[in-house]
């Protein structure tokens, strides 16, 4: 598989969790309302998956390659899951 479609398919499952989990936090559900955890779980999840996306791939990342394949995908997902959890929940 090609490092580019894996690297983008586990930032946007990781974006979906992150959001999910910050919608949580956002809304309430886990007993407290604090939208900086929702925030810190996200800047905590793109930085593991920084870490990671050196031993997914076979080949050097570059900084254009990350934030292509792992920053813009994960923060996308990220921040569309975690408004429409905040707004609609």
């Amino acid at each position: 598989m090609d490092d580019t479609i894996k690297l983008t398919s586990i930032n946007v499952v990781l974006g979906l969790i992150a959001g999910v989990l910050s919608g949580m936090f956002t809304v309430g559900f886990l007993g407290f309302k604090n939208d900086m955890i929702g925030l810190l779980l996200g800047i905590i999840f793109i930085y593991a998956t920084l870490k990671v996306a050196d031993n997914i791939v076979e080949s050097e990342l570059d900084n254009s390659q990350k934030l292509w394949d792992c920053v813009l995908p994960f923060f996308f997902v990220w921040i569309i899951v975690w408004i429409l959890l905040a707004n609609y929940l």
